[in-house]
């Protein structure tokens, strides 16, 4: 009777490739009113959001948006006032193996902002952090069973490969009207910058119900003396229903990425408060995994008539994919220059994380980078605003092992700056760390089996002592005989065989 073997088919993700890249974009906005007047920018923020993100052969081509925005003083005006500027970004990122039809993961993030006046107009220079990864799901076919001659001894191992079976999008509209005191006396709306911060993924009819709340913080100009701009924090409820089939809601993790923040001042109530407008627009994202699970055959050998010839293949397999979410606070300090004039009371504090590097320690992660920030602040006697700014280092731990191939995500959902002394800041800021890490192992299983020559052996007594890492599977198999005949392999102890 000829061997035959039995087999199944399993859906493994492989990382194509992954690319990181800087990008540098220049945008510019008139300043209007601006004269022969002195302009002195103080606080300067952009937002990348990337649109698209499109497979092609051997290359991925990103398609985004940057929105800059930046407050400034005029001459010797007490007044803050504000502008905005648009730009593009297109990018390509080589990765051979890519092919349409695959998946991508893409990040983008403004690791920094640099904005100065010139010639009437307001330079915005950005630079742009791009990652992304491209995968691949294959067919992979291993050996389940296998029959046809006496004397089998087989060993199977388990197999779990976690893949990413499919991503779906949902754009948001988060509206919302707030009430301000007509104490503040306020007038525009400077700048808005947010944060999304995902509670709850659930599965709900039709899809997965993604929860939370975007942070909102608009910097709002007001007419009382000594105060020309006030903070507003308030927050915006998420409640986005993204469809997917059912058999898909198990695994699932969603990402969020806000594409624009937009406020206004409306006028008084009846009750004399003014209200600030708000709207957000962001694209929520949820990623569903799927495990295919099979007991496939790792390793064979016969006991008895012919002996067996054995192909062994390498297949690597997602084992894993771990998410993580965690907030931690980080504290700091800030010098104002020697030439800066002194810190009165802190009005606004601009926060934007750069990840340096993270690695895996003692079963952890750690995260390491700088937060760039700049203060808007009311110097001691004086009503004329002023700015500083500074890096400061940061070290997160995470309670997970993160590895070459993790996605983070950092985002600030509270800063705040308050006076110590003069000449120096304090500043507390609560972050959100979002971590996506996907675990891959090599395995060697049998792929195929034909017979060989007949088994030829004397019968005897063979006592043998084990080699370092040696175990009774391989001892019986160095003999030809069945597993069960070998006793308890142990380091410095003499093994008895019977042949």
């Amino acid at each position: 009777m000829a061997l035959e073997t039995d087999r199944r088919t399993l859906e493994v993700e492989n990382l194509i490739g992954a690319r990181e890249a800087q990008v540098l974009v220049r945008a510019e906005a008139l300043v209007p009113g601006a004269g022969r007047d002195a302009i002195e920018p103080l606080l300067a923020d952009a937002n990348l959001y990337i649109a698209e993100a499109d497979l092609q052969s051997d290359r991925i081509v990103l398609e985004g948006s940057v929105s800059c925005q930046a407050t400034y003083r005029q001459g010797e005006e007490s007044v803050v006032k504000a502008l905005t500027a648009q730009t593009t970004l297109n990018h390509v990122m080589d990765i051979p193996g890519a092919q349409p039809g695959m998946f991508s993961r893409v990040r983008g993030e403004v690791s920094h902002v640099n904005a100065r006046y010139e010639n009437g107009h307001m330079i915005f220079q950005i630079t742009c952090n791009l990652t992304a990864q491209v995968l691949r799901l294959s067919p992979v076919q291993v050996v389940t069973g296998v029959s046809g001659a006496d004397g089998l001894q087989t060993a199977f191992r388990s197999l779990e490969s976690v893949k990413l079976a499919a991503e779906a999008s949902e754009m948001a509209l988060l509206t919302d009207v707030v009430a301000l005191p007509a104490a503040l006396d306020a007038r525009t709306a400077l700048m808005d910058w947010a944060s999304v911060e995902v509670d709850e993924i659930a599965p709900d009819l039709g899809g997965v119900r993604v929860k939370g709340r975007v942070q909102v913080e608009t910097l709002v100009s007001s007419g009382v003396a000594g105060r020309p701009a006030v903070l507003v924090r308030y927050p915006l409820a998420l409640d986005q229903l993204v469809e997917l089939p059912e058999w898909l809601t198990g695994d699932v993790w969603a990402e969020a990425d806000v594409r624009s923040v937009q406020s206004r001042i409306e006028p008084a109530a009846e009750d004399g408060d003014m209200r600030l407008a708000c709207e957000a627009e962001l694209r929520v994202r949820v990623l569903a995994n799927a495990t295919d699970n099979a007991e496939a055959l790792a390793d064979v050998y016969a006991t008895q008539g012919a002996a067996l010839d054995v192909e062994d293949e390498d297949i690597r397999l997602c084992v894993a994919a771990d998410h993580l979410r965690v907030n931690e606070i980080v504290r700091g300090t800030v010098l104002i220059g020697e030439n800066a004039p002194g810190v009165g009371t802190g009005v606004a504090t601009q926060a934007r994380p750069v990840i340096g590097e993270w690695r895996a320690e003692n079963g952890q992660g750690r995260v390491e980078g700088v937060i760039e920030t700049n203060v808007l602040y009311m110097p001691g006697g004086s009503d004329l605003p002023a700015a500083t700014e500074a890096e400061l280092p940061f070290s997160i731990t995470v309670p997970q092992a993160l590895n070459d191939q993790s996605l983070i995500d950092i985002q600030v959902l509270s800063a705040e700056a308050n006076a110590l002394m003069s000449d120096r800041l304090e500043l507390k800021l609560q972050l959100s760390v979002a971590c996506d890490t996907r675990r891959r192992e090599r395995v060697e299983l049998v792929e195929e089996i034909e017979e060989d020559e007949p088994i030829q052996r004397r019968a005897g007594i063979v006592i043998r002592w084990p080699e370092a890492g040696e175990s009774q599977w391989d001892i019986a198999k160095r003999y030809a005989v069945p597993v069960a005949s070998v006793g308890e392999v142990e380091a410095g102890k003499p093994v008895v065989v019977k042949v």
